[in-house]
């Protein structure tokens, strides 16, 4: 298996040098100019044959860009065409530009300060549509035209887009129909990026559906290299980093749900961009709509959008995918095609799927959990954002659950566990491998032949578990795979790991290695049945064996002690089990596992007794994060655990990877007025957590507060961890040394607040 990865480094080495010449110390970004500079698919490492599948699959037309280079192209990728509703990520594009060049005060503001229309329609609804912000037109929230409050509800709405086109360029830029192109998409965009075949909004012409766009997919391309480049286009940023990375990393949360769609009034002539349905309700967000770009988030039913590619990628689609223009960005990847035969997501998924499978493997996947290399002490996704583990820790017989049929199948309950996580967010099972010949488990709880190791692993009983593997993989659940159960030894070897291991060992990984979401556990309370010597010899078997490198984690008995494998470099993570009573007594000994592991590795509160379910399983997990480490809880069964308690854990996960936890430490001599436990990258970012913040007498007990705070300009966003319900503020002026805030009205006693500095 390492031949084959070692051929491909050396083959990549020889036909691409030129790429690897520019990624050699600071890399070296490539653009277009008036035209493309092209290179061929396999001098970017990408296979030409599965480039073809894409293309045949599609039809219509399209282009392939990688490292900013055009390496595929099929039809004629320079024709002009209208895309639809893949044009609006260009609307919300204009709308961060109109912040950053000061025409609107944010994304905040009114939009009836323009249109004051808005003031005049539904009486009967409390006027409700002068609360309309530019935040909820951009992510289609807005409700115009259905009887739903601003913000509360999502429809994908044709005439809500009109009014946002509309009022953003004919009152805000103000522009007409016949002076858009001229004053504002070709000089302050499609001039900048050099665009070849001349891209308009007035797709059909002035007078039939204006603001809809026409461009090539050589030209789109360059849109999303854009955006894949965090706004820099060479030597300028022609938007904020920090604009061009939220609009297509912040997902509407699926606590918003979709519309009743009854109908409300609208403003007299209102126009619409294409649907002429009222009211007009043509799809759900599915957790996957950010700004106007469709993200591969997670839905209410915990499907991904598209579950078989980079959790990263983004795009924007039109009539159904038919048009589109996606960005891989952990791949370096961009496609744009229209014309195509591809219709729903599942088309989508495939189509995108060929493209991924083009890229010649070598080391980690796209989207796969890795070692943070940058900050050993957390995990994140391979070319994508922060990762963050919380969920059950049980049942330990997964794998063994149900009758045990002829052929060393099982008959049970495992695809029933799985679809009750699905839709939680909780996004981790707890799996033994072997838990016979010494462990909790009888002597059929193995997956040889015949339950006999001498006989060689039962090829079936793999394919049974690559059949749930796969479904939780697909729904980003991480398989947690202990080799061996505590106590359990079936090679007594020593120290070594004797040829029976080994092929075991290699068999396993082999097998299962090609899942994105996985990691490798030695053993349960290894001390039972290994050394510490034994324990290094086998991840280096697992290292060995692994063409995409997972993380390697090892368990041990009660304690925080893991000196006698923190210099290991084939192990990545340490288990922890660690039983005491209550959530702060966990997050001390968080910190003390902590400043014990100096950034060497990373830390799973893995088994701690007496856990309890409900709002004392929440505050411990919640205190377990604020300490520095990850969670699977003991007891939590799946079966018998209320939804409830899987969604806790969900949302301590979603809350997390929407920030930068994994550059923070725990720094609690922070905390000041309500604030239990601080997370935070001093002077830059910080997360604050308060489990009950409430008193009317001193205030310094109903804020939440930091000391030594930086004086600056600040983003916050406020998390209730019972609901799950965020409020986000802008643009916060903080003064310098110990500060406090009073929590918005919405957001519960039990929250966290994350503060990011954004005048830095």
């Amino acid at each position: 298996m390492k031949l084959t990865k070692i051929l491909v480094v050396v083959l990549l080495v020889s036909v691409g040098m030129g790429i690897a010449e520019a990624r050699a110390g600071e890399p070296k970004l490539v653009y277009p100019g008036k035209k493309w500079a092209a290179k061929r698919p396999g001098e970017v490492g990408l296979d030409v044959r599965k480039l073809k599948e894409l293309s045949d699959y599609a039809g219509g037309f399209g282009c392939v860009v990688r490292y900013g280079y055009m390496v595929y192209s099929w039809g004629d990728a320079s024709r002009r065409k209208d895309v639809a509703s893949a044009a609006k990520p260009f609307y919300s594009h204009f709308l961060f530009k109109a912040v950053e060049d000061d025409k609107i005060a944010g994304v905040d503001e009114r939009v009836n300060k323009w249109e004051p229309r808005l003031n005049q329609i539904n009486k009967d609804l409390d006027y409700k549509d002068r609360d309309i912000r530019w935040r909820d037109l951009a992510n289609q929230i807005s409700c115009y035209g259905l009887t739903e409050a601003p913000g509360t509800a999502y429809a994908y709405n044709d005439w809500q887009m009109a009014l946002f086109w509309d009022t953003l360029f004919k009152k805000v830029y103000g522009v007409s129909y016949e002076t858009v192109d001229r004053d504002v998409l070709h000089p302050k965009l499609t001039d900048q990026l050099q665009c070849q075949d001349k891209p308009t909004f007035m797709a059909f012409g002035l007078k039939d559906r204006p603001g809809r766009l026409a461009i090539s997919p050589r030209d789109f391309s360059r849109f999303g290299l854009l955006y894949l480049r965090k706004g820099k286009w060479r030597a300028r940023q022609l938007i904020s980093a920090e604009h061009a990375a939220l609009a297509v990393t912040s997902p509407l949360p699926n606590s918003i749900p979709r519309t009743a769609g009854q109908e409300a009034e609208m403003i007299p002539g209102q126009r619409s961009m294409g649907s002429k349905r009222i009211p007009d309700n043509q799809c759900d967000h599915l957790g996957s709509y950010s700004w106007l770009w469709w993200t591969n988030g997670v839905g209410r039913d915990g499907r991904r959008h598209w579950p078989d590619v980079p959790v990263d990628t983004y795009g924007c689609f039109g009539h159904g995918g038919i048009r589109a223009m996606v960005v891989m960005p952990s791949l370096d990847l961009i496609v744009s095609w229209n014309d195509t035969k591809i219709r729903a997501s599942e088309m989508e998924n495939h189509a995108l799927k060929l493209l991924e499978d083009s890229v010649i493997a070598s080391g980690p996947r796209s989207g796969q959990i890795i070692v943070d290399p940058e900050h050993p002490q957390w995990l994140k996704r391979k070319g994508g954002g922060p990762f963050f583990m919380c969920g059950p820790g049980d049942p330990e017989d997964f794998l063994y659950r149900g009758k045990l049929k002829p052929d060393g199948t099982r008959h049970g309950d495992q695809m029933a566990l799985i679809e009750k996580l699905k839709g939680t967010g909780a996004n981790c099972i707890y799996l033994m491998a072997v838990r016979s010949h010494g462990g909790d488990g009888d002597k059929t709880h193995n997956p040889f032949v015949n339950n006999d190791p001498r006989k060689g692993i039962n090829s079936k009983v793999l394919a049974q578990w690559d059949r749930w593997f796969t479904q939780m993989d697909k729904n980003g659940i991480v398989i947690y795979l202990f080799f061996y159960d505590d106590s359990a030894r079936i090679w007594n070897t020593g120290d070594r790991v004797g040829k029976e291991e080994k092929d075991f060992i290699h068999t396993l990984v082999d097998r299962f290695e090609h899942h994105r979401n996985l990691i490798w556990c030695i053993a349960e309370e290894y001390q039972e049945a290994f050394s510490a010597e034994r324990v290094k010899n086998i991840a280096a078997e697992i290292r060995a064996a692994d063409d995409y490198d997972h993380v390697i984690a090892v368990h041990k008995l009660n304690g925080l002690d893991f000196s006698e494998l923190a210099d290991e470099p084939n192990i990545d993570q340490f288990a922890i089990q660690y039983n005491v009573s209550s959530a702060d007594a966990l997050h001390k000994g968080m910190i003390d596992a902590w400043e014990r592991a100096q950034g060497k590795y990373n830390l799973n509160m893995s088994e701690a007794a007496d856990y309890g379910s409900g709002r004392e399983a929440r505050k411990k997990s919640w205190a377990c994060a604020m300490g520095g480490a990850y969670v699977m809880i003991l007891e939590m069964d799946i079966a018998a655990t209320a939804k409830g308690d899987l969604e806790d854990c969900g949302r301590l996960v979603r809350f997390l990877e929407s920030t930068d936890f994994n550059e923070m430490s725990p720094h609690d001599e922070l905390r000041f007025a309500g604030t239990k436990y601080v997370l935070a990258l001093p002077g830059s970012s910080y997360i604050a957590y308060a489990p009950e913040l409430r008193g009317k007498t001193c205030l310094t007990t109903v804020k939440i507060g930091l000391k030594d705070m930086k004086a600056g300009s600040y983003e916050f966003r406020w998390f209730d961890c019972v609901t799950g319900k965020e409020v986000a503020q802008t643009k916060v002026n903080v003064a310098a040394g110990s500060q406090s805030w009073k929590k918005p009205d919405g957001i519960g006693d039990e929250l966290a607040v994350y503060i990011r500095r954004i005048d830095k």
